[in-house]
């Protein structure tokens, strides 16, 4: 077995951390200094809670990883932006051997994965679909690979697409100490991808002692890193970020055929018609409807305006708006 330990560096260096959700938060409380609508006000104290949940949750896999003892360089909060693709990463990690994508979610209460990979949070026994965060990983993961395949010729494509899928390793981390993930019959391919914040470390471990390919030297390690950087966006705002889809595109247009085969594909063009809207009508996205409506529209699929009604925050007016296609998009 080779030694991991036996390059030049030995130190776990936090060499770049973001401040994304602080931006974020501090941007809605002073919008909810100044708001008088308490329809707002709540959803915005809900928006700066869940951000302030997330921050615990990274700093709680920052402290396990500085704490780890293996030679790294950590990126934390990337905001990546490449061509017409965006992702905020929470972490990258770089050691000699492999580069690791985490997705770090402090979610509360237990998580039931089924035989699909679709994930579930269970509230006193009842099932509610929720964001498949691999989808969300593999997103984030399809950017580096692109823009590495971009920046070299034929052979060098060839190299890549051989050796990528051996060295970047996609990881959800569930940061909560309490949450329960039931994965009995989730498929392999999801649960090895699925671990707790106090499993990150031998995760690690066990494959970098597994690893038998080249080891890269601190310069090498630190020249990807910067390579990386390279693809930050200059400017962090709260605007609502649609990865892997030109957000310019409209949706309604009568000339385009969209498919939808799954509830990741009805999430992206809901909240891409939400956007869409938002823009044409001057309003924020969550007056067409807040993310918590979305989950429930895609978790209920409403076949016509009666069962629309149904869903928290549609009344007779927003019904009138938008129901004909919110309908339109779920059912298509």
């Amino acid at each position: 077995m080779l030694n991991i330990f036996n390059d030049t560096f030995k130190d776990t260096i936090l060499y770049y951390s973001g401040n994304t959700l602080e931006n974020k938060i501090k941007v809605l409380e002073n919008k909810l200094k100044n708001t008088k609508s308490k329809q707002e006000k709540s959803y915005l104290y809900e928006e700066i809670q869940k951000y302030k949940y997330g921050i615990q949750g990274e700093n709680k896999i920052l402290y396990e990883l500085k704490n780890s003892h293996i030679p790294m360089y950590i990126l934390h909060d990337i905001n990546l932006e490449y061509k017409d693709y965006k992702a905020q990463i929470d972490f990258i990690i770089l050691t000699k051997k492999n580069y690791y994508i985490i997705e770090c979610k402090n979610l509360y209460g237990n998580i039931s994965i089924d035989n699909k990979g679709n994930f579930y949070k269970i509230n006193n026994k009842n099932k509610i679909g929720i964001y498949n965060p691999i989808t969300q990983l593999d997103r984030h993961i399809n950017i580096i690979r692109r823009y590495i395949e971009d920046r070299n010729n034929f052979i060098g494509k060839l190299i890549v697409k051989k050796i990528f899928d051996s060295m970047y390793h996609g990881i959800v981390v569930l940061a909560n100490d309490n949450t329960v993930v039931e994965d009995k019959y989730a498929p392999k391919n999801v649960k090895n991808k699925v671990i707790r914040a106090d499993q990150l470390i031998e995760y690690i471990k066990y494959i970098e002692k597994n690893t038998d390919s080249y080891a890269s030297s601190e310069k090498d390690i630190i020249s990807s890193c910067n390579n990386i950087l390279a693809l930050c966006k200059k400017e962090e705002t709260i605007a609502e970020e649609i990865p892997l889809l030109n957000i310019n595109e409209d949706i309604t247009d009568n000339n385009k055929t969209i498919n939808i085969n799954n509830d990741d594909e009805i999430r992206t063009n809901l909240k891409k018609y939400r956007l869409n809207k938002s823009r044409e009508l001057n309003y924020k996205p969550y007056f067409i409807f807040s993310d918590k409506t979305l989950e429930e529209l895609i978790n209920k699929k409403p076949k016509n305006k009666v069962e629309l009604k149904q869903i928290e925050g549609f009344g007779d007016k927003k019904i009138e708006m938008y129901g004909i296609d919110i309908i339109k998009i779920i059912n298509n």
